[in-house]
């Protein structure tokens, strides 16, 4: 069986002492595990050449006790680091490994067909992009709507008429957040607008005591790198960090949670969906087993917000933050938070701002009286523009409606992962739809040429580490997908 080597392959083959890593004529070697061999002075052999086994030059690792669980080495001198695992391109297992390859069952849900193919053929019109190119980077950057646009230009407008209109641009961030609101079933009040989910979640961070018995954060592999920086970067302040690792079929199991979260967890923090292969969590049975053992759970829902329907009560989430730029059709630079209600008067942010007190316009500069609500984790000035964008883009999904949406991204994502084995591709995304977000994954010896070739033939796809993933909106149809699944694997044969 032809298998794949990937970057993981070669930190396993460094963690053992060798510097010779067997391969057959038929196996691919990633372009990304071919950069970290040489980084280490790791060669890939091929079987037929090697007469004996060389291991040569190792020194032995008899005495050195392995690394679990992403522990942290606490030293009384130094500032607490994480230990070293494999990157992410990382969690990448060889085919032989991996459940989800090119031969499998896919595991569908009832198609209702909440939106007809007359409402989709409607709503194509409001993406003009659509006309020429098949859009299925939409994990990355969805494609742009006349109303956005629209947004946009009509605050350009304003700014250039009015010239300065700050009492009507705040009101449109307060209805932006309001729009943010209706998606996710909860009050404008409960909502705090930003930059980037980078920011929002160094806002939490930097409201915990780290100081008394709960101090550890307990996150995962499975996070887009920017969350698992902020809370490393806490540790300095006393947080204990502990990262659940990504299994072989690229998931987690809600049994981790069980073991990790304990009586020293304050937050758990975890993402709604993988960025790189679409796995999908049990956001409600991780909060409650959060709750019973005392920890608050953070939930960054970036890579389906729009595609998935969230109710924060329903679900028991207290923190919950997501850009806009992917499914809800926004553009970069900005960001929303919802911070349950109970919660806001206990936390006291330091990442704050002037927007974040009870009265920005007092201009007072000797004392800190953060707001009421959520605007607490509002900072500086907000990102008006980018407000009317998001504003724009929630409009659309809210119109659309959630629910419909959600049941055309599961019948797409169980076309695609079909797509794939008739085509004998190998895709690392689940196989059971029940739990997979909208993202497709398959694996390719060098994503960004796959993406760039794709490109040339009018389809925008994502590359992210050993994989190019297929990530389809409601806008998109089972004909643009064949089209997509045959260009990829037309590509990997040349």
């Amino acid at each position: 069986m032809r298998k794949f080597f990937t970057a993981e392959d070669v930190e396993l083959a460094a963690a053992k002492g060798e510097r010779i890593i067997r391969v057959n004529k038929n196996d691919v070697i990633t372009s990304i595990a071919k950069e970290v061999a040489d980084k280490k002075g790791i060669k890939f052999a091929d079987e037929a050449d090697i007469a004996e086994p060389l291991i040569q030059n190792t020194q032995s690792i008899q005495n050195i006790p392995p690394i679990q669980n992403n522990q942290i080495v606490e030293n009384p001198y130094l500032e607490q680091k994480p230990s070293i695992t494999p990157s992410i391109t990382s969690n990448i297992s060889n085919e032989s490994e991996s459940s989800n390859v090119s031969s499998g069952i896919v595991k569908k849900l009832p198609y209702k067909q909440l939106l007809s193919d007359s409402e989709i053929e409607k709503w194509r019109q409001e993406f003009p992009i659509l006309k020429d190119v098949i859009h299925v980077g939409n994990c990355s950057q969805s494609a742009q709507s006349l109303r956005v646009r629209g947004a946009i230009n009509a605050y350009l407008d304003n700014w250039l008429t009015v010239g300065m209109d700050w009492e009507g641009w705040i009101d449109e961030v307060y209805k932006a957040k309001a729009e943010f609101a209706k998606t996710i079933n909860a009050s404008p009040e409960e909502i705090a607008i930003s930059s980037s989910v980078s920011e929002t979640i160094s806002s939490i961070a930097s409201s915990l005591d780290y100081s008394g018995a709960r101090n550890k954060i307990v996150a995962t592999d499975i996070e887009f790198p920017t969350v698992d920086h902020v809370w490393l970067a806490h540790q300095k302040y006393g947080a204990k960090v502990d990262i659940i690792n990504v299994n072989k079929q690229h998931e987690i199991d809600l049994t981790e949670y069980e073991r990790y979260i304990d009586s020293t967890t304050i937050l758990t923090s975890i993402t709604q969906v993988y960025y790189l292969n679409g796995f999908k969590q049990d956001i409600k049975a991780i909060a409650e087993i959060a709750h019973r053992k005392g920890s608050l759970i953070l939930v960054d829902a970036y890579q389906c917000l729009g595609t998935e329907p969230v109710d924060v009560k329903a679900m028991n989430i207290d923190i919950f933050t997501s850009g806009n730029l992917k499914y809800l059709f926004g553009i970069p630079g900005v960001a929303f938070m919802y911070v349950r209600k109970e919660l806001v008067p206990l936390l006291k942010p330091a990442v704050t701002g002037w927007f974040g007190q009870e009265n920005p316009f007092l201009f007072q500069t000797r004392y800190l009286d953060y707001a009421f609500d959520a605007r607490r984790f509002d900072t500086g000035t907000p990102p008006v523009l980018n407000a009317y964008a998001a504003k724009a883009g929630l409009e659309i999904i809210n119109e659309v409606g959630v629910e419909k949406i959600k049941d055309r991204i599961d019948y797409l994502s169980a076309y695609a992962l079909e797509a794939c084995i008739r085509r004998g591709l190998t895709t690392i995304s689940p196989f059971d739809v029940s739990k997979k977000g909208p993202t497709t994954a398959v694996l390719v010896p060098d994503s960004h040429h796959v993406e760039h070739e794709l490109r040339k033939r009018n389809i925008i796809a994502s590359a992210r580490g050993e994989v190019i993933r297929v990530a389809p909106h409601f806008y998109t149809r089972t004909q643009d997908l064949d089209i997509v699944f045959d260009a990829i694997a037309d590509i990997l044969k040349k």
